[in-house]
């Protein structure tokens, strides 16, 4: 084996998202060929575990702090801190997993210091920053430039490269389905019942759940009002909410207000996600906007019902498994949605699906690779 390939990550944080796990995979199964550093420039916002997750798999860990400020002043001291950064280390590639636009600085000063392979990920298919519209000249012009500085483009999905990429660079995009380990997903009957005991979910109960950061985009207030709502037609239901973030607040005081305090268990971290989704009986996900969501592809290997926003993508839908509906129709119609999805019968062999039509870790990892030795 030769000398391996010394590749950057560059993120805002770490913590319970698709792309942190599809960064932890392509890790594991390149190990032999690549040795993986990240940049975190919001290091403060990071899930502590999931740091921990990849410094135990060989990987050091740079937390930049810069100030904040205007558009502008935020770009010129993001630059200045990377420029010193990368003027330090030394990197074969520089890789930035990015739902974000302004991100093109972050490949610019990659080039400017020397880096000769500059990759950038689409990783959503996002309408807006923080919920707020991009003017169409500024986001096209903030396209041109990613398209100008990265040697690169890959995306998840063709809904998270459109939303990345100008139009006329979608013939440079590299389509790399995310991937998980499917054995890690296969169905146990055992460890579900073990979660719902030790939750005190009872046989008889229906358990929803949903995996995401707290945030606007993931919709989960909404999805307080679709408990509320399946209340009135099924006493025995109880949400199970997994991630942590900026609303967690309003999260706590909106299942206070609808007296769902009994109903709703709230799990800021967990390294047992497949347990959880064994244990859950639907997964809901009404999010305003994904690209190719990791949790929906986890939660369909178990074998789980998803019930889903018609803003998701159905790049990866397994047969049968997804039921859509409208964002723009009451939590009423959700919970309707919701009753008459109907139990998979042998959540088992919905592990097989994964590998059939393409996301399989291994083998997105293969074609990062080929990505970065420019195969």
């Amino acid at each position: 084996m030769g000398q391996k390939l010394h590749v950057l990550f560059v993120r805002g944080m770490l913590y319970y998202d698709g792309v942190s796990a599809v960064e932890y995979e392509w890790i594991k199964s390149l190990k032999d060929r690549v040795v993986y550093d990240y940049v975190l420039l919001d290091p403060d916002k990071s899930v502590p575990e999931k740091v921990q997750a990849v410094k135990d798999l060989g990987c050091q860990v740079y937390p930049l702090r810069y100030q904040s400020g205007s558009s502008l002043a935020s770009h010129r001291n993001r630059e200045k801190v990377l420029r010193a950064f990368l003027t330090e280390h030394h990197y074969d590639v520089v890789h930035i997993d990015t739902d974000l636009l302004s991100r093109y600085d972050v490949a610019k000063v990659a080039r400017q210091c020397g880096v000769k392979k500059v990759v950038i990920h689409s990783h959503n298919a996002m309408r807006s920053v923080h919920g707020v519209q991009k003017l169409p000249g500024v986001a096209r012009l903030e396209r041109h430039l990613i398209a100008k500085y990265a040697t690169d483009l890959a995306a998840c999905s063709k809904e998270a490269a459109n939303w990345l990429f100008n139009p006329q660079d979608q013939g440079r995009v590299r389509i790399i389905h995310n991937g998980i380990d499917k054995d890690r997903y296969v169905f146990s009957d055992s460890r579900r019942q073990d979660l719902r005991k030790q939750l005190g979910v009872g046989s008889n109960d229906l358990l929803l759940g949903n995996i995401g950061r707290l945030a606007d985009q993931k919709n989960q207030l909404f999805l307080l009002d679709i408990l509320a709502a399946l209340l009135k037609k099924q006493p025995k239901a109880k949400l199970v909410l997994i991630g942590s973030g900026e609303k967690e607040k309003e999260i706590r005081e909106k299942i206070t207000s609808l007296n769902l305090t009994d109903q709703v268990i709230l799990v800021l971290a967990t390294d047992q996600i497949p347990d959880y989704l064994f244990a859950m009986d639907v997964f809901v996900m009404p999010s305003l906007y994904e690209g190719l969501p990791m949790t929906l592809l986890e939660a369909q290997t178990t074998g789980l019902p998803c019930v889903i926003s018609q803003s998701i993508s159905s790049e990866m839908d397994f047969p049968g498994m997804i039921h859509r509906q409208e964002l723009t129709v009451p939590a009423e119609k959700w919970a309707e949605t919701i009753l008459g999805v109907k139990p998979v019968s042998d959540r088992q062999a919905e592990a097989a699906v994964l590998t059939k039509i393409g996301y399989d870790n291994r083998e997105s990892a293969e074609q990062v690779y080929q990505m970065y030795i420019g195969g």
